[in-house]
């Protein structure tokens, strides 16, 4: 009996904290130090939450990771992206887009790290489930920005000519390298400069 007594004030104690705001926690130091070097106890000591109870809710450190890296791809504009299927996607639609990406970018003195090109850089080399995962992403993300394209085209907005797939992708990166050279250090002037010239290279 006091076993279980026991058990369930664990499990009171594990429903006690809102997993929503810990799981935001969570992505912001993933973000900021990637996968490897964040430890369980800073995650511990960032969300104001036990050990006990991110297992509970979570599960393991590897899959309160996963759980962040989705809650990432939604804050990164989900809605913003899923718009570029609609018949009368634009141009318009993809350049705010990358307003929108520079602005989360640069909207604090402190820079940002971007969960995926952590993910990219440190871990998914050695991680084939986790490899699989980010390049599923990049690549619905390149799909999109080519359903976006093939609109644009249609309503005379870029390059009869363009080859809307390999645009596509050209622009998946150029959406990740704005992380890293935000990163490093590129101003907000010079991040708009960047998205300014590679739209401009597709346009009619």
């Amino acid at each position: 009996m006091r076993f279980r007594m026991s058990i369930l004030l664990k499990m009171a104690r594990t429903r006690s904290f809102d997993p929503s705001a810990a799981l935001e926690t969570a992505v912001h130091l993933f973000a900021a130090k990637g996968y490897s070097q964040t430890s369980m106890e800073e995650l511990v000591q960032a969300t104001g939450v036990s050990r006990y109870g991110l297992y509970g809710t979570f599960g393991s450190k590897r899959e309160l990771f996963e759980r962040a890296l989705d809650r990432y791809a939604d804050a990164m504009g989900k809605q913003s992206f899923l718009r570029l299927l609609e018949p009368d996607a634009s141009l318009e639609h993809i350049r705010r887009i990358f307003r929108d990406r520079v602005e989360d970018l640069c909207c604090s003195e402190e820079r940002k790290g971007c969960l995926f090109i952590h993910t990219a850089m440190g871990l998914a080399p050695q991680d084939e489930d986790l490899h699989e995962v980010l390049q599923k992403f990049m690549q619905r993300i390149a799909k999109l920005f080519t359903i976006g394209l093939e609109s644009a085209k249609a309503r005379g907005e870029v390059r009869r000519d363009l080859d809307s797939e390999q645009a596509g992708q050209l622009l998946t990166s150029q959406m990740f390298g704005l992380a890293v050279l935000g990163r490093t250090g590129f101003s907000r002037e010079a991040l708009d400069g960047i998205v300014d010239t590679t739209l401009a290279s597709l346009e009619a």
